[in-house]
């Protein structure tokens, strides 16, 4: 089973602009980096649990793509 994350239509705008699955995990800490930055400057605002609740995933997805890149690099310099 799929987990499912509601998006308020407030962040909308932050998901039209997700990379392809068939990104580099390089673009994809691209994306999710200003993702994060992005609803982070949302926590003062009307959608601000929302925020939280998003960045929280945002966040989650960042340190694991950036586990990824650093597990990778051994393999790119052989």
């Amino acid at each position: 089973m799929t987990d499912r994350l509601f998006v308020p239509a407030v962040f909308a705008h932050v998901l039209a602009t997700m990379p392809p699955a068939s990104a580099t995990p390089w673009e994809r800490e691209h994306w999710l980096d200003v993702a994060y930055s992005t609803v982070r400057s949302e926590f003062d605002g009307p959608h601000g649990m929302e925020a939280m609740r998003l960045a929280r995933v945002f966040l989650t997805a960042l340190d694991a793509t950036r586990e990824e890149i650093k597990n990778s690099a051994p393999a790119l310099a052989a």
